[in-house]
């Protein structure tokens, strides 16, 4: 993390704070898939400077999809789901991203650091490094933050494609049914002094 250490540490509250990592069905046969919300909680700190500048954070993200939102609750928008493999579908994906995709035995955490914040302190350009299945890749995204009585809200989405960080998507029926390679993430960090 390059951030000057007298920058002012905020502790991420987990309780508080989620990602969301929006999977989508994909193939000529979609319409027989499901797409998923995966939820998982944050840890870590972020450094406040009096700049975006002199910024920056450190997260860790615990691999365990046991929070996945069956697709029939999870927002219309965010799955616009049709029939498809029903109430097994959840369980078997589950254990199919903790063995298959992510390696959580190897890889039981996904790490996001930043490099470099830009811009307004309200609204940061960020270069973040990310480590996800012992893959680092940088990425570039835009964050919006709130900063009211000793607590930041930092408001962030950005897309990932599995296939650079070493993650073959999931198809089946020769590729007829398969996940999409492009993830959309949101980030939503509650954090204080």
């Amino acid at each position: 993390m390059n951030v000057p250490s007298a920058a002012p540490r905020n502790s991420v509250d987990p309780q508080a704070s989620e990602i969301r990592l929006l999977v989508y069905r994909d193939g000529p046969l979609a319409r027989f898939g499901h797409n998923h919300v995966v939820v998982g909680r944050v840890h870590g700190e972020i450094r406040a400077g009096d700049a975006a500048a002199a910024s920056g954070f450190r997260l860790e993200i615990p691999v365990d999809p046991s929070r996945w939102i069956r697709p029939q609750r999870a927002p219309r928008k965010a799955t616009n789901c049709g029939t498809g493999l029903g109430a097994r579908a959840p369980r078997h994906s589950r254990e199919h991203a903790r063995k298959d995709v992510l390696d959580a035995e190897k890889h039981p955490l996904i790490r996001v650091e930043s490099i470099a914040l830009v811009g307004p302190q309200w609204g940061p350009t960020v270069t973040a490094r990310v480590t996800l299945r012992g893959v680092t890749r940088d990425l570039r995204f835009a964050a919006a933050v709130l900063r009211q009585d000793g607590m930041l809200v930092v408001i962030a989405g950005f897309r990932i494609n599995q296939s650079e960080f070493g993650i073959e998507p999931f198809t089946a029926l020769n590729g007829g049914l398969r996940v999409r390679d492009a993830l959309d993430i949101r980030v939503r960090l509650v954090a204080r002094r």
